[in-house]
């Protein structure tokens, strides 16, 4: 275990602990999209490509599959713009899963009944679709083998490839396998807090933790937005004064705009997929601080438990979700079953396949490979520990 401490960020979800010793690195990570390169690995195990344009399968099929690169683009967005711009719905669009937004990205997407004549006149920007083909399946969340990272991070320490070496062998048996911040929101992490309101059936609370609470890392004016919501209550002020990019809480606003204290409906006037995604973040965190203890006193255990309705806590795990209020039968989510989950088991430790790097000036540049649920940014944060 290292003696050196994560920011606060990092500790607020969970993270609050590194495997390696060695000092960190330094630098700063996505100060472009470029400087963070996802690129999915199939189930055939294939590295998809961002520039090639490679056909697939052409015999008719009820599905066409297409690879999606995307810059600076939320995977979700990104697909409601494209079924907006085929005037289909966006259930009909489906991805084995979510990418980076602050990135350049690619990943297989399928799309039932729609040709490919019709997607290839999609003209949206810093969006390119390609290599096209046919299915009779759809792809489903999980239906990929893991992701392909090229990272730079820029503007690190003088002797920063030794360190880099020191660091690697620390990790070489695996780095631990916490759920990143961008599980939780990127600039403003609050998805586990809503989860957890929403555990406890304090649906006021998740409502307004996700409209209108603030946090340093988003933007000031929207930041003073929320504050003033937060301390007024006045959601048609709120309305009228958040901007067009803040979709998803006019749709609640407008919702108890319409039906007062209906905080439920609110919540379901949010696509599913990001209903699913409160519930899923409070067990994530929940994961990431049993396995911080783990870390922190030395225990050696190969999985932890998601907590679920059908997975029951570990003792560390248990102790957390009693100071939270929270017991195992919350997860069956009374009121709201489409968010029930079962709960399931992680690995406590995974390994970054192929890793690379070379350090160029001032910047380091990293390529390695991942399983599917891993994440990057887990790795990147031991070599640069800030």
């Amino acid at each position: 275990m290292s003696t050196i401490k994560p920011p606060p960020e990092e500790v607020y979800v969970g993270l609050e602990e590194y495997k390696s010793s060695c000092e960190g690195i330094g630098g700063t990570l996505k100060r472009e999209p470029g400087d963070f390169i996802v690129r999915e690995i199939t189930e055939e195990d294939k590295v998809l490509e961002l520039d090639s344009d490679v056909s697939g399968d052409m015999l008719p099929g009820d599905y066409t599959h297409f690879t999606l690169v995307k810059e600076n683009w939320d995977t979700m967005r990104a697909v409601k713009e494209i079924s907006k711009a085929l005037g289909v719905s966006r259930k009909r669009l489906a991805f084995a899963g979510t990418k980076d937004r602050r990135a350049v990205t690619a990943q297989r997407i399928s799309a039932y009944k729609v040709p490919v004549e019709k997607l290839r006149g999609i003209r949206i920007k810093d969006l390119t679709l390609k290599d096209f083909g046919y299915s009779d399946e759809s792809l489903g969340l999980g239906s990929l083998r893991g992701n392909r990272f090229t990272v730079k991070v820029r503007g690190v320490c003088s002797g920063a490839d030794e360190r880099i070496g020191k660091i690697a062998g620390e990790i070489s048996s695996g780095f631990p396998n916490y759920y990143g911040r961008q599980r939780f929101g990127e600039a403003r992490p609050i998805t586990h807090e809503v989860g957890s309101f929403i555990l406890k059936g304090d649906l006021e609370s998740a409502v307004m933790t996700y409209l209108a609470k603030s946090f340093p890392g988003e933007d000031e004016g929207v930041r003073a937005l929320r504050e003033e919501l937060w301390r007024s209550r006045d959601f048609q002020a709120a309305l009228n004064s958040f901007p067009a990019s803040m979709g998803y809480e006019k749709a609640i606003l407008n919702h108890l705009i319409q039906y007062e204290e209906d905080y439920e409906g609110a919540l379901k006037a949010l696509p599913k997929s990001l209903q699913r995604m409160f519930v899923h973040a409070y067990q994530s965190y929940l994961f990431n601080r049993a396995l911080s203890r783990c870390i922190r006193e030395s225990y050696t255990v190969e999985k932890l438990p998601l907590v679920g309705f059908e997975v029951g806590a570990d003792d560390i795990s248990a102790g957390i979700m009693e100071a939270d209020g929270i017991e195992q039968a919350d997860f069956e989510v009374d009121g709201m079953r489409d968010l029930k989950s079962r709960g399931e088991y992680r690995l406590c430790f995974e390994a970054a396949k192929g890793i690379e790097w070379r350090v160029d000036g001032d910047d380091a540049v990293f390529s390695f490979s991942l399983s599917k649920g891993s994440y990057a940014t887990v790795v990147i944060r031991e070599f640069t520990k800030n």
